[in-house]
Formats: structure tokens, sequence, C-alpha cells
């Protein structure tokens, strides 16, 4: 067996302290790094989800007015969606009607 006498043991003690000091620490930053890593892609995700659900909610808006102009049933020129709460103006084109003109965008 091996035998050891009180100071080999408080020296062992303090090794091991060191070391599990250290790889507490290595293991911090890799799990402080892993969490970081997880919690961007679910936040991006999160946005991506969203966006991509308001998207379909402006695309069915935009159906319904189309929908609207081809049965008749357009009672007005312009419809509003929302978007992220935010009115968006669909314009509403009755076959009759020509497309807007393109609007020169105004350059500084």
């Amino acid at each position: 067996m091996l035998a050891l006498t009180l100071d080999t043991a408080k020296n062992v003690a303090i090794g091991v302290v060191a070391v599990m000091v250290v790889a507490a620490l290595i293991a911090a930053r890799i799990v402080a790094s892993i969490t970081k890593r997880v919690i961007a892609i679910a936040i991006f995700a999160g946005l991506a989800v969203a966006v991509w659900s308001q998207r379909a909610d402006l695309q069915t808006c935009a159906d319904r007015v189309q929908g609207n102009v081809e049965a008749g049933q357009a009672t007005t020129t312009k419809t509003t969606c929302e978007f992220f709460g935010r009115d968006i103006t669909v314009v509403d084109l009755t076959p009759d009607e020509p497309a807007p003109a393109a609007q020169p965008s105004a350059q500084p």
C-alpha cells in the first residue's frame, strides 16, 4: 500500500485543488461560449420564425385584397395590412385601372 505522510497529503491536496480550479475555469469558459452560441441561435431562430409568420400573414392579406379585386368587391383603392404592428398599404388595382407609375427615388 502507498503510505502518505501528512505533508505529502497536504501537497497532493493543494495540487488537486489547483488542477480543479484551472479545470473549472476552462469548463466555465467552454460552457459560457456554448451557452452564448445556443442563446444567439435561439434568438435568431425566434426572429426568423416571427418574420416568416408575419410574412405569411402579409401574404394572406394581399391574397385577400387580390381576391376582392378579382371578385369585383374592392370598394376602395387602398387597403392596409399589418406587418409587426405597422400598417402596410396594399393598393387595390381593378382591371380597368393602370398600375401606378414607378416613382424615381431621390438620391442626395
